[in-house]
């Protein structure tokens, strides 16, 4: 990246709009960026940086702080910078966020950070926007086309005052946290931390799968793998034997069941057969019942054939009646048909009449409709007039105030000037407070945790006494439950054995040996000890092995929560440095005071901007009288012949006026009523016409309705007639007596059916009594009733026995089952406790030799930036060796550093005069200036070679040269020179006057109270 053109607008402390064109400065030139201290020489680099990126060199200040308070408010703070970049040509702009005045009003606005970049066609014009207002997607646009970010140019093509001066002093420490940010290898740093987490969670799981193994014997009650094989074995042939003794109760079980199941099926039988019989006899007491209801049916049929005659009489009887309402209703709507059309017509004639009287009320309107417009005219005529002959007497006196006020701005203006310039020299004095308050701030953050871990620290102690003391406490009960339940199990054991001993008889087999002499019997010497006795001791001996294990948990807690606070204490110790042993109230005092100086360096700030502001509005506020005094006089000409304009406009108006005319409101009242009296006539005129056409239509439909009605019902008593005498011919010729003997014996469908099925389900179930009946006859005709009672009794033995050999089974087999899953538990966690084991053999063997646990304690990352270092150190040493002229070269100390201190990049310089290796800070100012410089320069090359082969056409060096000798100075500018016959352009920024005679191209910065410029001399023309 070359930068072609750069102009900076009210930016750092150019308060205007300068512009340097470094293609003047000739083909990768070696120039000069000179000035006095403060003039703005690195504001040069930071308004680079701030284009291409949003930052400033030393991102120490934000973007929004860059502008220049000497600037005028209405000048906007910008970068733009034009470069080439692989034969192509870009311009970007970035505008950081500012407060600025609004266009309209008083007061500021905030005006949002914005940035464009395009690209250049060969001529400088812009070719193609690439980003059209975003900042982001600038810089991300930016970082793409160039191949750093931020950090890596800083790095790179722009190497800031003082920062490799502290890297080549730097212990150890401080050095890898620098070389990790600029070979970006915190990945190493990742890695050491993941192994390290890997190892510790392997090493607890392990630790963990211990405490299951014990776990799982305490729960099955075991001591030992060994107890629960031993137990295992015997256990086995005691539940087969039990399993065949259940199963030969099962089979008496079933036998007796089934010899119980068949007498209740034979007894349920007998009791059917029974309640059959009795269920027969109540049946038949319904048989007359059933006859009345089929008489009812055969009545009902003969009423069925009767139905059709009976339905077209009652059907003719309701067409009569509904005839004869439609004839009334027909006949009463032709009399209201006939009174509204008579109405209508008179309305009709009314209306018309009314009609006739329009043309001569629309124009009274339009006479109307005119006067008020005249009139409307004539009261803007009035206001105009009156307006105009108020702007002339104002302007005319408004003219001497104006002067006099001139008069007194010009005095506040030279007032403010000085009072400003008073406050600037106030700031200078104060500028680098904030700084130092950050860190004072930071060191007495620092001191308190410092003192706060210190309390923490003995309480931890305390805590971790009091532990030790609990822990050796519990261990102690831990021991004590054990050894009394192991004894409660043995006076159990020995308790069974005398029990056991006294059921025995001679020539009986023993049952627990088989044998017929029984020579020693077991006695019992004491209380006898019950199962649940030894329960609770394990129960208790269970609590107390969970009570030692958690006191054993709290103290390594303690004991890591120790170590990790002593650590936390050294890194505050060597942060504060000498800081860590002085009083609390020295540092409190000093930051107190720094506050101090930041609030009034705020003050200031404050008092700078209103003055500012101030002289900007009196500025503003003389320039506005000037321009008024020079309108004022033909504005005020202007003003009386506008007035005298409209009052004879105005007159020759009224004139024309009736005197009945001249009060508005009452024209446009009475305007209003003559539109509603036109409008109501129109409505009422189309009203009439259109009730008249629907009262004569609706006559002729209710003439029409009264004569159908009339024709209906001659049609109805004529249907009527025939009917009846049907009806009475077919009820004669029936069964019938008369009609209420054929309403008595209708039936509708749903009552048939329902009698119909009576008879049916009666007749059925007769049938089927009968025939169950003669079934169970069959049957038992050589059967007697059974015994239940005795069968049952018999039946509840042989259960109570199967009962009685399931649970002894159940509970033996259960108590296998139990311990074969113990043996599976255990397999299974002694395989994960091996897998772990092997695991933790790679992963702690990776996490100690990462983590600079062994050897001389070199951790991965401090190992990668050593062999950077090393490359680094190669580029170093040759410009080094040329600029002492063969003394010095950088290498890198082989020696480990004594104790825990981080060590493996060290710096020593090799001093060829004396042949050993020194420290670096040994070296004189002069000498330290030539190593930080190779040290810079030599990491520039690293750093691009690590960046991808990147291009770099460009290096900014912003070092103070004054510390070297003339020799020095000749040998460290003829290294420049060999860079830049390489192709590059390399800019020096110093104030060194020697540096101006052998560098004839530079970059002048002047400055001065109203903002600082930039001249370019010794440029190509």
């Amino acid at each position: 990246m070359t930068p072609l053109t750069l102009t900076m607008q009210a930016f750092g402390p150019f308060a205007g709009t300068e512009t340097i064109d470094f293609t003047a400065l000739g083909r990768s030139p070696l120039f000069l960026i000179n000035g006095p201290t403060g003039a703005g020489k690195s504001s040069i680099l930071d308004a680079l940086c701030f284009a291409l990126y949003g930052q400033t060199t030393g991102n120490e200040r934000e973007p929004s702080q860059m502008r220049c308070d000497q600037a005028n408010a209405t000048l906007l703070t910008e970068v733009t910078l034009d470069f080439r970049l692989r034969g192509a040509d870009y311009r970007v702009r970035r505008v950081p966020q500012q407060e600025r005045p609004k266009a309209r009003g008083e007061g500021t606005t905030t005006h949002n950070a914005e940035a464009q970049l395009w690209r250049l066609s060969a001529d400088g014009e812009v070719e193609n926007c690439l980003v059209a207002r975003k900042v982001n997607d600038a810089t991300a646009e930016l970082q793409t086309l160039i191949g750093l970010d931020a950090n890596q140019f800083r790095q790179v093509m722009v190497l800031p005052q003082g920062k490799f001066r502290e890297l080549l002093i730097a212990d150890s420490k401080k050095r890898e946290e620098i070389f990790s940010q600029l070979f970006q290898t915190q990945i190493f740093q990742r890695i050491e931390e993941r192994l390290r987490l890997q190892a510790n969670q392997i090493e607890r799981e392990v630790k963990e799968h211990r405490q299951h193994i014990s776990g799982i014997l305490d729960g099955g009650e075991l001591e030992s793998e060994a107890a629960l094989e031993q137990e295992f074995e015997a256990l086995t042939p005691q539940v087969e034997q039990a399993r065949k003794d259940f199963e030969t109760a099962q089979l008496q079980r079933r036998k007796a069941e089934k010899q119980r199941d068949d007498a209740q099926a034979l007894q349920r039988q007998f009791e059917a057969r029974d309640s059959l019989a009795a269920e027969k006899t109540r049946h038949l007491e319904q048989q007359g019942q059933v006859a009345s209801i089929q008489d009812h049916l055969t009545q009902s049929e003969h009423a069925q054939a009767l139905r059709p005659q009976r339905t077209a009489l009652t059907q003719a009887q309701q067409a009569l009646s509904t005839a004869h309402a439609e004839q009334q209703q027909a006949d009463a709507a032709l009399s209201s048909q006939r009174t509204s059309a008579e109405q209508a017509q008179r309305a009709f004639e009314a209306a018309r009449e009314r009609q006739a009287g329009l043309p001569e009320l629309r124009e009274r309107h339009r006479q109307l409709s005119e006067f008020i417009h005249k009139g409307q005219q004539l009261s803007e005529l009035q206001a105009r007039f009156q307006t105009a002959q108020a702007a002339w007497q104002q302007a005319d006196g408004a003219l001497k105030r104006d002067e006099a006020q001139l008069d007194t701005i010009r005095q506040q203006g030279e007032a403010a000037g000085v009072n400003l310039e008073r406050l600037q020299t106030e700031r200078q004095q104060l500028a680098s407070a904030p700084v130092e308050l950050n860190r004072f701030e930071t060191l007495l953050t620092q001191r308190k945790e410092l003192d706060v871990l210190t309390g923490q620290g003995r309480e931890l102690t305390t805590q971790q006494q009091q532990a030790t003391a609990a822990l050796d406490q519990r261990r102690s009960e831990s021991e004590q439950a054990e050894r009394f339940a192991t004894e409660q199990e043995m006076r159990w054991h020995q308790g069974q054995a005398a029990l056991l001993a006294l059921t025995l008889e001679d020539d009986a087999p023993c049952p627990v040996c088989g044998s017929l002499a029984h020579p020693t019997p077991a006695v019992n010497n004491a209380d006898i000890v019950t199962k649940e006795q030894v329960e609770n001791a394990r129960a208790a001996q269970a609590q107390a092995r969970q009570s030692f294990q958690g006191a054993e948990r709290y103290h390594q807690q303690l004991a890591q929560q120790i170590s990790y606070h002593s650590e936390q204490v050294q890194r505050l110790n060597q942060q504060l440095g000498e800081w860590a042993s002085q009083p609390l109230n020295e540092l409190q005092k000093t930051c107190d005071e720094l506050h101090r100086q930041v609030a009034r360096q705020t003050s200031v700030e404050r008092e700078i901007s209103q003055q500012i502001t101030a002289c900007d509005a009196l500025r503003r506020e003389r320039g506005a009288l000037d321009k008024q005094l020079k309108a004022q006089r033909p504005a005020v000409e202007k003003a009386k012949e506008d007035a005298l304009r409209l009052e004879s406009q105005r007159d020759q108006l009224s004139q024309s006026l009736p005197d009945d005319a001249r009060d508005p409101d009452a024209m446009r009242q009475t305007l209003t009523e003559l539109e509603r009296e036109v409008t109501q006539i129109e409505q009422a005129w189309e009203s009439a016409q259109q009730a008249l056409t629907n009262s004569q239509t609706q006559l002729a439909r209710a003439d029409e309705q009264l004569r159908g009605a009339n024709e209906r019902i001659e049609r109805s008593e004529q249907s009527l007639q025939q009917a009846r005498t049907e009806w009475q011919a077919a009820l004669q010729a029936s069964p019938f007596s008369d009609e209420t003997a054929f309403q008595t014996a209708q039936l509708d469908d749903a009552q048939r059916q329902a009698l119909t099925h009576q008879i049916e389900a009666y007749q059925r179930r007769l049938a089927e009594l009968e025939g169950a009946l003669q079934n169970y006859h069959t049957q038992l005709a050589d059967k007697t009733a059974p015994d239940i009672t005795a069968l049952t009794t018999v039946t509840e033995i042989a259960q109570a026995e199967e009962h009685t050999q399931l649970e002894a089974w159940r509970k033996l087999d259960g108590r296998l089952t139990t311990l074969k899953g113990i043996r599976q538990k255990l397999a299974t966690a002694h395989t994960a406790q091996a897998k772990l084991e092997s695991q933790y053999q790679l992963w702690g063997t990776l996490s100690e030799v990462a983590n600079g646990r062994t050897g001389h304690r070199i951790s991965l990352q401090r190992f990668v930036l050593g062999v950077l270092l090393d490359d680094v150190l190669i580029q170093a040493s040759e410009r080094l060796v040329r600029m002492s002229r063969g003394r010095y070269q950088l290498v890198r100390r082989e020696d480990p550093t004594k104790g825990n201190k981080a060590s493996g990049l060290e710096l020593d310089v090799a001093d060829t005069y004396t042949g050993k290796n020194r420290s670096v800070a040994t070296l004189s100012g002069g000498e330290s200036f030539m190593a930080a410089l190779s040290l810079a320069l030599g990491l520039s090359d690293v750093v691009q070679a690590y960046a991808g082969g990147i291009q770099l056409d460009t290096l900014f060096i912003d070092e103070g040269f004054g510390s070297l000798d003339q020799d020095a100075l000749d040998q460290a500018i003829a290294m420049l020179s060999e860079l830049q016959m390489g192709g590059r352009m390399i800019g020096v920024i110093s104030h060194v006057s020697e540096l101006k005679e052998q560098m004839p191209i530079r970059i002048e910065v002047h400055a001065s109270r109203h903002g600082s410029s930039v001249e370019v001399k010794g440029a190509l023309h």
